[in-house]
């Protein structure tokens, strides 16, 4: 059963739900994170936020697009930091 907390960046609340370690392990990988390659920063925001993010719904559907329609750059990097956090606990 996968955990799950609820944050409030910037007024707004997300709720976030748990991936596997393996997961993350082969996103970190795939995105260059591990060393491996190019980083891909935005690849690994958008596939955190549609996994994990589970309210509001908006940013699971549309990822790091939900904050480009924003133009929002300062909650985003919040809520990665949130969400690796929170994996971690």
């Amino acid at each position: 059963m996968s955990r799950q907390k609820e944050v409030i960046i910037n007024s707004e609340k997300y709720m976030m739900q748990s991936v596997t370690p393996s997961w993350y392990y082969d996103l970190n990988d795939r995105c260059g994170n591990t060393g491996g390659g190019k980083r891909q920063s935005v690849k690994y925001m958008d596939e955190l936020f549609r996994n994990c993010v589970i309210q509001p719904s908006e940013v699971t559907a549309g990822g790091l697009s939900y904050f480009d329609e924003k133009d929002d750059i300062k909650t985003p990097e919040e809520l990665v930091k949130e969400i690796e956090s929170f994996l971690r606990e």
